[in-house]
């Protein structure tokens, strides 16, 4: 019963604490101050750099990536609608 009393009294004092500490934040009137405000509190996280993508010498940027194998997309396409067909087939329309 100790035990369940004490977790009860840390889960009431976590939110608490962190509330605590922004509530300064909130009172200061300039935004750029106050956005420094918070990123003093809570750095922002870096967000991960993309790897560089290799281009051949030539290459344009804004020339369009080729689709994977589309002769492969459209084979599986056509696999999936012959699946459908024959299960439409066996609904049985005015029974």
């Amino acid at each position: 019963m100790k035990i369940a009393l004490l977790f009860a009294v840390l889960a009431a004092a976590i939110p608490a604490c962190a509330a605590a500490q922004t509530s300064s934040c909130q009172s200061i009137p300039k935004a750029s101050d106050r956005l420094a405000c918070y990123d003093q509190a809570t750095p922002p996280v870096a967000a991960p750099k993309p790897q560089a993508a290799t281009s051949k010498p030539g290459a344009s940027k804004s020339e369009p990536k080729p689709a994977p194998n589309q002769a492969q997309v459209v084979d599986l396409l056509a696999v999936e609608n012959s699946k459908l067909d024959a299960k439409l087939k066996t609904i049985c329309r005015g029974c």
